[in-house]
């Protein structure tokens, strides 16, 4: 059938409207006209299939990699970046209003200065094409491999030490992952910076050649190379396994930041697009007020706390993952940098902690893409802080965390960065202040599912948690005692 494309989804689909309801086609273009084929009807919307442009947007360009629609990685390759930058500030808008109600301005979209080639990572999947094992990816909502002969985002560096690791892998008798066994290769993780690659093998229960290592540490790029075992009975959402084996050449990756020197484990996360992540950061400490104490919950391997450390005496780093906060710990030192410290724990139950012994005047939130947790709300709803700086990779669940933090907090500024290019994905920096007591309201019970009686059960799982004791493998918190 013939429609119009009316606006964008959140994934970069464009969404046209067949008897009242959202239909959402993958490749479509606002303001085209296409002909489309519906390919499943859901109760509030349809999923349809473009099957050709009849009047092409002002915005459409010929995608130039081949395997673009397979692969789904890559959702606006077929928008020029004008477009693509348009469709990022048109989806914020258009969820901050939806579920946080704002409609105060926007600042226009920090834009990417390498739209192409600015990955420094992948995890790619290990498959077979055409009787070889190559890396590739999964062709979107199926288990249907797709081999890359060459991806247009990763960095140039990325792309050609994993094509000589495909060489090297050939040599030998390997196979892909069998999930029955729990055995071979699964995934190749690569991390570039400063165009040196931190390679990481992630497999089954296998000793893997040590000739094959010693090939792979040869590469001019490779500084550092890992094995992750990942048992078949550990969780399917993990990517990596328990088990890190360090086979060769150096532990860690360097990365530069501006004037800070950082390293990274392999389980460390840090954000895809160096030049990019340092523009924003930049931009939160600009908009960090000048204070006593900061808080950064979800942070990672410490970048954003080495950036705001001269806006306070004390900088305090929350993390769950252990690799990013010995990371972090080290990237402190390195750097001279002594008014900051880091906690291994959930960001929620340690904020509450924190809270208890130290004002916590600025608070730092860079969450994952499901956003923040209840309790997480809770904490930030329950407490005296001024100054909240909402870090995020995902408009909807930005703008559901708004409309709770609004009760208590003002938005100040809302400044999107296209962190991603050619996909759907935006990252956003948004300023709130506390506001005058006066102007402050409970937030409605349904948006407060943590705002209920506890039952016998939840209370005394809440005890048992604020009664547990603090064991970290690593330095004890000197910062938090009291004199």
């Amino acid at each position: 059938m013939k429609v119009e494309i009316k606006r964008w989804g959140i994934n970069g689909e464009g969404v046209a409207y067949v008897d009242k309801k959202a239909t959402f086609v993958p490749g479509a273009i606002v303001d085209e006209v296409v002909d489309i084929e519906i390919t499943e009807e859901k109760e509030t919307y349809n999923i349809a299939k473009l099957v050709e442009v009849i009047e092409p947007s002002k915005f459409r360009r010929h995608p130039f990699c081949p395997v673009w629609k397979t692969c789904g990685g890559c959702s606006l390759m077929s928008v020029n970046y004008k477009g693509q930058c348009k469709m990022k500030e048109s989806i914020l808008k258009e969820s901050l209003e939806k579920y946080a109600h704002y409609r105060g301005r926007i600042l226009p979209i920090v834009k990417n200065p390498e739209p192409l080639a600015y990955r420094n990572s992948c995890k790619l999947p290990f498959g077979r094409q055409d009787g070889r094992i190559v890396t590739g990816m999964y062709e979107r909502n199926t288990t249907n491999f797709v081999g890359l002969e060459r991806c247009y985002t990763h960095s140039r560096t990325i792309e050609k030490v994993r094509k000589e690791i495909e060489e090297i892998v050939n040599q030998y008798d390997l196979f892909t992952y069998n999930t029955e066994k729990g055995d071979g290769l699964k995934t190749l993780v690569l991390k570039e910076y400063n165009q040196k690659v931190q390679v990481v093998f992630i497999t089954g229960d296998d000793v893997l050649p040590e000739e094959m290592i010693q090939q792979v540490a040869s590469i001019e790029e490779v500084c550092s190379i890992w094995q992750s075992v990942r048992s078949k009975f550990e969780e399917k959402h993990e990517l990596f396994g328990e088990k890190m084996i360090h086979l060769a050449l150096d532990e860690k990756v360097e990365v530069q930041l501006n004037q800070y020197a950082a390293s990274l484990l392999p389980r460390s996360f840090f954000q895809l697009n160096t030049k990019q992540a340092i523009q924003m950061y930049e931009e939160v400490a600009r908009i960090t007020p000048n204070c006593d104490v900061i808080v950064e919950a979800y942070s990672g391997i410490g970048a954003i706390s080495l950036f705001v450390h001269d806006k306070a005496k004390k900088v305090i780093g929350i993390e769950s993952i252990l690799d990013a906060v010995e990371n972090a710990e080290d990237n402190a030192q390195r750097n001279g940098i002594e008014n900051v410290d880091f906690i291994c724990g959930d960001a929620a139950k340690e904020l509450s902690y924190v809270k208890r012994v130290e004002k916590v005047d600025c608070l730092i939130v860079d969450p994952p893409r499901t956003g923040l947790n209840d309790e997480m709300k809770e904490a930030i709803m329950d407490s005296d802080i001024e100054t909240v700086i909402y870090v995020s990779c995902n408009p909807s669940t930005l703008a559901k965390d708004l409309d709770v933090l609004q009760n208590k907090y003002k938005i100040l500024s809302v400044q999107p960065f296209d962190m991603f290019s050619q996909t759907g994905l935006v990252e956003t920096v948004v300023l709130l202040k506390k506001l005058d007591p006066s102007k402050q309201r409970k937030p409605k019970r349904e948006n407060r599912p943590y705002d209920k009686k506890p039952s016998r059960k939840s209370f005394g799982e809440k005890k048992e948690g604020m009664d547990r004791k603090r064991k970290l493998d690593r330095k004890p918190r000197k910062s938090f005692k009291k004199d």
